[in-house]
């Protein structure tokens, strides 16, 4: 399978993985393990860094290479960890395929998801100060009051319908990409009901992995914009209702 997407977002069950190991199954996955690479902004060896990570225990990191970046944040309160890898510049690296494979046998593995990480952000950006510092227009847009209580009440964009939406919920995060990986983990937090709907519709590509994880292929080339909405949306509701 060839990279297509620039963003890839695995999500764990919480304490799934530690910062260090997390960071080794990347490095290796990449051909990092003998590359310099910034932790936290500061130049080190990939060796180096994996033993900051192991020495300081850290369960959450943000690492960058010149064409990589890869983070990992842990949410308590929605018990779940994420690690989000995206593509920086032009260059070949592995599929992410190849990338995810070590992460799939993990006890904790949720899902991962194949995105084009710009259509991702403003799909999911509900602060109007994101559009104003990036000189993007949000004129049109849906808006709704952000809930909170005067004088902290604002109006924020209303992202709730776009297709590409990104939510972090409990146990899981809502979204959708071209191909998608899932594990029990999943099933057993949206409902093993939802896996029967993918298979009875037919539309989609679902293939049966190792460790019970399901691989669906909905489309041939990443979401990048909201022209084929329907099929996104479609995903979505069976996936997330």
């Amino acid at each position: 399978m060839v990279l297509g997407a620039d963003r890839l977002d695995v999500v764990f069950e919480l304490d799934s993985l530690t910062g260090s190991e997390a960071a080794r199954r990347c490095f290796d996955a990449l051909g990092l393990r003998f590359s310099q690479v910034k932790l936290h902004d500061v130049v080190m060896s990939a060796e180096a860094a994996l033993e900051k990570l192991a020495k300081e225990r850290r369960i959450s990191f943000n690492i960058e290479t010149d064409s990589i970046s890869i983070r990992l944040a842990t949410v308590a309160a929605y018990r779940n960890q994420a690690l989000i890898i995206e593509k920086r510049a032009e260059g070949s690296i592995p599929s992410w395929e190849h990338v995810l494979h070590p992460f799939l046998e993990c006890a904790g593995f949720t899902q991962a998801c194949s995105l084009d990480q710009e259509y991702t952000y403003w799909q999911s950006a509900a602060d109007p100060l994101l559009y104003r510092a990036a000189g993007r227009s949000f004129e049109g847009l849906p808006m709704k009051s952000n809930g909170l209580p005067y004088p902290l009440e604002q109006s924020v964009i209303d992202t709730s319908r776009n297709p590409g939406r990104r939510v972090i919920n409990v146990g899981y995060v809502e979204m959708v990409g071209y191909v998608m990986w899932f594990g029990q983990a999943f099933w057993d937090r949206v409902g093993h009901h939802r896996l029967e709907r993918l298979r009875d519709s037919g539309r989609y590509r679902l293939d049966e992995l190792s460790c019970g994880i399901v691989r669906v292929v909905v489309s041939q080339e990443p979401f990048v914009n909201e022209s084929n909405r329907d099929v996104q949306d479609d995903v979505r509701s069976i996936l997330f209702g």
